[in-house]
C-alpha cells in the first residue's frame, strides 16, 4: 500500500478531460428535451420555494438546466462546471444574474468567496465519491459547512438506481446525504422523487440542509 497522497491534480484533469468528452457530444443526458429531467428539475426546485436568496452557487451546473430555475430563486448565481464545452452550452441562455465559471468544486474556489446564502449540488456529490478519497469528500462536506452563510441552505439531490450503476446504489447515496449531517448541517427539508427514464425506474433524493 503506497503511502503517498493520491494526485489530487491528475484527478481532477482527468475528471475534466472524461465530462468536456460527454458535453463535446451535445446535450449527453438530454436535460434539456427528457420529460423526465424537466418533471424531475420542477420537483426539485419546489423544495426551494418560499424564500429568496441573496448569492447562490451551484457546482456542477453543466449546460445549466437547473440553473436558470436557481436564477429565479436568487438575486445572483455563481454556476460552475468542470468541462468548458458545458459552460459554453450554459452561457448561450444569457441569464443575466449569472456568472457561469470552468472550475472543479474540488479546487474549493468558491470556499473564499463565502458565506453563500444557498450552494446547490445536484447529482454531482456521487462522481467525487466516484474520484477522489473519502478523506477528500468529507473535507469537501466540511467546507461547505464553512462556506454556507449562518442561516444558509445546502441543497443536494442525488438520483439512486438498484441496478446497473454502483454510483447510484441507494446506500451509497444515502451515505453522502448522512456525511452533510455529520459536519454540522441539518435536514430542513427533505422529498423523493420517482420516475421512469429509458424504461428505467429511479429515485432521487432531494435534501434541503440548514445551519
Amino acid at each position: 500500500m503506497s503511502s503517498s497522497p493520491p494526485d489530487k491534480e491528475r484527478i481532477g484533469r482527468e475528471m475534466e478531460e472524461f465530462f468536456e468528452g460527454l458535453w463535446q457530444k451535445g446535450d449527453f443526458w438530454n436535460f434539456e428535451s427528457s420529460d423526465y429531467e424537466r418533471a424531475r428539475f420542477a420537483h426539485e426546485s419546489r423544495l426551494l420555494a418560499g424564500r429568496r436568496y441573496g448569492r447562490a452557487l451551484e457546482l456542477g451546473c453543466g449546460a445549466g438546466a437547473f440553473t436558470s430555475l436557481v436564477a429565479k430563486l436568487a438575486d445572483r448565481v455563481v454556476a460552475s462546471d468542470v468541462a468548458p464545452a458545458a459552460i459554453e452550452r450554459a452561457k448561450q441562455a444569457g441569464l443575466a444574474n449569472v456568472e457561469f465559471r470552468v472550475e472543479n468544486a474540488m479546487d474549493r474556489k468558491w470556499r473564499d468567496e463565502g458565506p453563500w446564502d444557498l450552494i446547490v449540488f445536484n447529482d454531482t456529490m456521487c462522481y467525487l465519491g466516484w474520484r477522489y478519497t473519502f478523506f477528500d469528500v468529507a473535507w469537501f462536506a466540511h467546507e461547505l459547512y464553512e462556506a454556507t452563510a449562518p442561516d444558509g441552505h445546502v441543497f443536494m439531490a442525488n438520483t439512486m438506481n438498484e441496478e446497473g450503476d454502483y454510483l447510484l446504489l441507494p446506500f451509497v447515496v444515502r451515505t453522502y446525504r448522512d456525511l452533510l449531517l455529520n459536519v454540522g448541517f441539518r435536514i430542513a427539508k427533505e422529498d423523493t422523487f420517482r420516475g421512469t427514464r429509458d424504461g428505467v425506474e429511479f429515485t432521487v433524493l432531494e435534501s434541503l440542509y440548514g445551519k
